[in-house]
């Protein structure tokens, strides 16, 4: 098969992976968005909702009022501060339960769609898509954005594929809080 035609297929693969995943957590009601916050508080506790911003590719202002519409949804709760982008914001109950309903969704989106795939055939693309992430991600904002709706548990020896191309003691998506 010529490059041209593999770099096709692996891009529509990758637009029909992350539609459907989106199509599958939007089933959630809280919109892609709203979504990868909920997941990605669930692994990064106390986040700064200027922190909270990068991995979903939000403005400040933008990500105040998806933690406003988390917050009026009883899913997110936020610490008392002047400046509105230095607040915390943690899970409630509600909140945690919605990030594990995404995560449940996704996984399976993902089963759904790796069920043609032997056994063989997994590991194979396992090692050659971690291969492939690991060119793609240069630094930590991007390692957060690829992986604001991945579920840590599930990574190989507690240790994000997408950060093996960044260095482990400076990228958070080394450290898994459970």
């Amino acid at each position: 098969m010529q490059k041209e035609t593999v770099a096709n297929i692996v891009g529509a693969l990758a637009r029909a992976v992350t539609d459907a995943i989106e199509n599958d957590i939007a089933m959630t009601g809280h919109g892609a968005a709203g979504a990868a916050a909920l997941v990605h508080l669930s692994k990064y506790r106390g986040e700064r909702i200027n922190d909270l911003r990068v991995p979903l590719e939000l403005s400040h202002p933008g990500c105040v009022r998806l933690v406003d519409r988390l917050e009026e949804r009883k899913l997110v709760a936020r610490s008392d501060a002047s400046d509105r982008r230095a607040v915390a914001v943690e899970l409630t109950a509600g909140g945690a339960a919605a990030a594990r309903a995404a995560l449940r969704r996704r996984r399976r989106t993902l089963a759904r769609a790796l069920a043609v795939l032997s056994p063989r055939e997994l590991q194979v693309l396992g090692a050659l898509a971690s291969k492939v992430l690991t060119g793609l991600v240069r630094d930590e904002p991007e390692a957060l954005r690829v992986c604001r709706l991945c579920d840590y548990r599930v990574c190989p020896e507690g240790v994000c594929p997408v950060g093996i191309a960044l260095d482990a003691a400076t990228v958070r998506t080394h450290r898994h809080s459970n």
